[in-house]
């Protein structure tokens, strides 16, 4: 196994010529989705995705990389749910890529790269996730609000 600090990763924004890659992602990641109690999308689904993020110039959809393979998705918005603030709303690693310290590397790489022009990173968890919680809380997110009984909002102060 890789040592985390030296994993290979890399991240880059998602261009409309990466819907069958990150169509490939979401199709590696079925665990996800039942969660979600949903079906992965189809690449017709994550087309239409990536052409309305596209038009909002504060979304950033990022593919994780080890190499060239594809092996997870960063989602976020900046100026949400505050103008000073990012919203997270997805960290997602391949089932065969997790637990090797992937989304952990993406999100703190990501917070330091929002600290010089945000206050705070806002991590979104959707459903009944207590994985998902406890991977915010172990990066010392705290939580915040609850948006209902399908959405919870933990965040964390970026210096």
């Amino acid at each position: 196994m890789i040592p985390r600090t030296e994993l290979p990763l890399r991240s880059r924004p998602v261009t409309l010529e990466d819907a069958p890659r990150v169509h490939a992602v979401y199709a590696q990641s079925p665990g996800y989705f039942e969660l979600l109690g949903a079906e992965p999308p189809t690449l017709a689904d994550v087309e239409s995705e990536l052409a309305a993020a596209a038009r909002d110039p504060d979304r950033r959809l990022e593919l994780l990389l080890l190499g060239d393979e594809a092996v997870g998705l960063l989602d976020y918005k900046l100026r949400q749910p505050e103008p000073d603030a990012a919203a997270l709303s997805l960290v997602l690693v391949t089932e065969a890529h997790r637990h090797r310290g992937i989304g952990q590397l993406a999100v703190r790489r990501l917070e330091e790269a929002l600290a010089g022009e945000f206050r705070e990173l806002f991590a979104v968890v959707y459903g009944d996730n207590p994985g998902a919680e406890r991977f915010f809380t172990t990066l010392g997110y705290r939580f915040k609000k609850s948006g209902g009984p399908a959405v919870k909002w933990f965040s964390k102060p970026l210096s």
